[in-house]
């Protein structure tokens, strides 16, 4: 579909549609009440506001660590998230708690995170971004005027936005005013002043439908000026449209992983249905063919529970999708079948205070998914994306245990990447015997130069070749020209046997290796899996180490080994040399 012109979005802006009354929805759904039990477990007080120091502002630039600053930071904002809701639903008493913890975000000197503060004019022109020089504190982002904005900076400006509308006029018109003042001064401005310098505005990630999508929300609650607005909404969706168009592969698949699909899509989806909204259906993000193959990359990549998936580069087993923002995508897509990827919002809390910190999408999950209702069965099958280089085969034990291979190709480039060509995870009876390592601490070296030096994201950690003692080689700076790859030659799937073949020499920096070919196998009535690599040479042979990685025990003896599972176990078996 086409970017509409800001002449019709000023024209929608000015005679908008009929948008819903989210308050409203908000007391009638039958999710409200199972949210808030579940808030008030994870959150369980409001009144005592936890303070962010600049000793720990810094924390994360003397020592690389994260936590000290964040955990206090994100446990605010669902302070705030709580506060809002128990008032919507009738707590009055809740109105100081929403005040005082909306004017504490206020007061904070900056909504940016310390690992995100390599950003802004001051740093745009360092390619590759380098380390501060010493002495700390002589050029931040906090000696100038607020001019960068990271992933949580736009999501704070979004959650006071969505205050201002939930609360009303029930808020102090200081406190609306000093939301207003803020959100300006720290995203409107900067915003509209460098959206296009931003390295995510169009980037191919999350980031993209994260800043963007929040931003364009945050506009629409607190911008009254028509003009301002269609220019704000206008940029965002140019960057939406690079989102769509380049932060999926064209077959639908994300290489930064089913968590990253799920909250770069969060306010992507958000602000696409307040956007169809307001333009009366003429304005819809969500009716592009392409959303319907990018909607159904989570159901391929699902293992056997609803909350588990194939986790290559810095993903994670376990992930929660928001079933809110899910249930509206399955909605609009026609992509049902992604209800049976919801876990249960039960007597133990699906959720965690990290993602109640995200009101905006807290609501969204409480007025669009009915947690009342049963969830429909999840049924494993074979998943193929020819352009993302991953094949997924699904069999079963001897004694009927689902069995799910997964192999990956792709490249080593990509924000969130690994040096995992070729790397596969095997499953059984919802075990992951063989698994992928998933991401490691996201720690001060983690996005710098170092990455690659973490054995979760080097080859040594995944189920790859060491070749001439060499490991396979890294992308330029967390994403280049694929140069890096591996290829996924062949794959079948019949009745009796499914198998990849992947070519992936050319995933290592080495010019004397002509061909590194690996061939994986399933039996689907056995769970049987057959692995051979070959290897050839232009002159001399290098060494060869094959190893494998597992959470679980492991005893060896002579060529036999045995992962031993809590539900099953695995037998490997050298069979040659």
């Amino acid at each position: 579909m086409s970017r509409p012109t800001k002449a019709q979005l000023k024209q929608w802006l000015a005679s908008p549609a009929p948008i819903s009354d989210l308050r409203e929805q908000l007391r009638q759904s039958p999710t409200t009440p199972l949210m808030l039990d579940a808030m008030r477990r994870e959150i369980p007080g409001v009144t005592e506001i936890p303070q962010v120091t600049y000793t720990l502002f810094r924390e994360f630039e003397h020592n690389g660590q994260r936590d000290g600053y964040q955990i206090p930071y994100f446990y605010k904002r669902a302070q705030l998230a709580r506060s809002v809701l128990e008032w919507v639903m009738g707590d009055a008493g809740m109105r100081d708690a929403v005040q005082d913890l909306a004017w504490s975000i206020c007061e904070e000197t900056s909504w940016v995170l310390p690992a995100h503060e390599e950003q802004g004019p001051g740093y745009w022109d360092l390619i590759p971004p380098r380390a501060r020089t010493w002495p700390l504190g002589a050029h931040t982002m906090l000696t100038r005027e607020p001019d960068s904005i990271d992933l949580f900076c736009a999501e704070t400006g979004a959650i006071l936005a969505e205050t201002v509308y939930l609360v009303g006029d029930k808020l102090a018109p200081e406190v609306r005013q000093r939301i207003r003042q803020e959100v300006e001064r720290r995203i409107f401005k900067p915003y509209l002043a460098y959206a296009r310098d931003h390295w995510w505005f169009k980037g191919a990630l999350n980031w993209n439908g994260v800043c963007n999508g929040s931003i364009g929300l945050a506009f629409l609650r607190l911008e009254n000026d028509l003009e301002t607005l269609a220019e704000a909404l206008s940029l965002v969706l140019e960057g939406f449209e690079a989102y769509i168009a380049t932060g999926f592969e064209s077959d639908g698949g994300s290489i930064e992983g089913v968590g990253y699909w799920n909250y770069g899509l969060m306010y992507y989806v958000t602000l696409a249905d307040l956007l169809r909204e307001l333009s009366g259906g003429a304005l819809d993000l969500l009716a592009q063919p392409r959303l319907r193959d990018i909607a159904a990359y989570p159901l391929g990549m699902s293992l056997v529970a609803p909350d588990r998936f194939i986790n290559f580069g810095d993903s994670t087993e376990r992930t929660i999708l928001a079933p809110g923002i899910a249930n509206r995508l399955a909605e609009r897509t026609g992509v049902h079948e992604l209800r049976a990827l919801f876990a249960p919002l039960g007597s133990t809390s699906s959720f965690n205070r990290y993602d109640f910190a995200k009101m905006v999408i807290s609501v969204r999950n409480a007025v669009w998914w009915d947690a009342t209702q049963a969830r429909p069965p999840l049924e494993q099958r074979d998943f193929f994306l020819p352009d993302s280089g991953l094949a997924k085969f699904v069999g079963r034990t001897a004694s009927g245990k689902t069995t799910v291979l997964a192999v990956t190709a792709g490249h080593n480039d990509g924000h969130h990447s690994h040096t995992d060509v070729a790397s596969f995870v095997l499953n059984i009876g919802g075990e992951s015997l063989l698994p992928d390592p998933g991401r490691g601490l996201y720690s001060k070296d983690y996005f710098r130069q170092q990455r690659y030096e973490n054995i979760f994201n080097n080859s040594y950690s995944h189920h790859v070749p060491r070749i001439g003692g060499q490991l396979q080689a890294a992308g330029p700076e967390f994403g280049g020209h694929q140069q890096f790859h591996g290829t996924l030659v062949e794959r079948h799937s019949g009745d009796q046997s499914k198998s990849a073949v992947i070519d992936f020499h050319t995933a290592y920096n080495l010019p004397t290796l002509t061909q590194a070919r690996r061939t994986l196998e399933l039996e689907p009535h056995t769970g049987m899996v057959k692995l051979v690599d070959e290897f050839g040479f232009a002159g001399s042979p290098l060494e060869i180490e094959e190893a494998f990685s597992t959470w679980f025990p492991v005893s060896a003896a002579g060529n036999t080994a045995r992962i031993q599972g809590q539900q099953t176990s695995l037998e490997l078996k050298v069979i040659e040399p």
